[in-house]
């Protein structure tokens, strides 16, 4: 397998995060009320926690602050709290502000422990489909599990992401925008995952889409499609998608070395 590049952009992921993670909350009250014991039918009003209410409402709204304040309360309210029907939506926001904060291990935990209680989070689902194949390296013990997982994850999301209903406080504009960014991460991540298994013409289109769908697009999405258009003899492809990446993200020097590899290619050799 190719050498992996784990961070990427957090355009809107905040934001996208925050999308589901109050969808939850709102959802999480009505699931409190239980059927009355006595067989009449009608609801019992639900048990209100309030330090686990106030916990939680402080935890969702550092959802745009630093990333350090929402890890603290986000740990600090699964520790207080650990049977709290918020988790779902804490592990979901705490996935994010891990993958923000450059901690790898933590996302994934978090990510994980997300997926397990709300197996259609499409928040974390896009994000780990295209995070895990990052990661994975020749030497990772489970690499083919891992890249298994990560492709069950993107295709989930791409099945779940055009049919989500939109919630009532987001304008269409932000929802489709919102939307496009959790298909865009999706798709990178089986781009990346069909480029190891050599298949560069699906690496590629699955790379473009990627690309399209972002409202900015990751420079790593462009180094990659690079590679699967010279692998794939779209040499003046490749040329102009090594030219995106070469100006910011973590692989100006790797997109420039490329690109005149590139254009010396185009020049020298038949390509499509």
């Amino acid at each position: 397998m190719t050498a992996k590049f784990f961070r990427g952009p957090i355009t809107l992921l905040i934001f996208i995060v925050a999308i589901s993670v109050g969808a939850l909350a709102g959802g999480a009250q009505s699931d409190q009320a239980q059927p009355a014991p006595n067989g009449s039918g009608k609801q019992a009003a639900p048990k209100i926690n309030k330090a686990e209410e106030e916990g939680y409402k402080a935890f969702y709204a550092s959802r745009n602050g630093p990333p350090p304040t929402q890890i603290q309360l986000g740990e600090e309210f699964i520790k207080k709290f650990p049977t709290s029907h918020y988790l779902a939506g804490v592990y979901s926001q705490l996935t994010a502000a891990y993958y923000t904060s450059g901690d790898e291990d933590k996302m994934f935990a978090a990510g994980t422990k997300a997926i397990e209680l709300n197996p259609d989070n499409v928040d974390v689902l896009s994000l780990l489909a295209m995070s895990i194949p990052r990661r994975i390296r020749s030497t990772t013990p489970d690499a083919a599990q891992q890249m298994q997982k990560a492709e069950a994850y993107a295709h989930h999301a791409i099945e779940l992401i055009p049919n989500l209903p939109k919630p009532t406080d987001v304008d269409d504009a932000a929802f489709a925008l919102a939307k496009n960014e959790k298909l865009s991460m999706a798709h990178s991540g089986l781009g990346l995952i069909d480029f190891d298994h050599q298949k560069f013409d699906d690496a590629r289109t699955e790379l473009m889409q990627a690309v399209q769908l972002a409202s900015m697009p990751d420079p790593v999405d462009y180094y990659l499609l690079g590679n699967a258009d010279v692998q794939g003899s779209y040499y003046n492809d490749a040329v102009a998608a090594y030219d995106k990446c070469s100006t910011t993200g973590p692989l100006i020097a790797q997109c420039k070395a490329k690109e005149e590899s590139a254009k010396h290619d185009a020049a020298t050799k038949l390509g499509r």
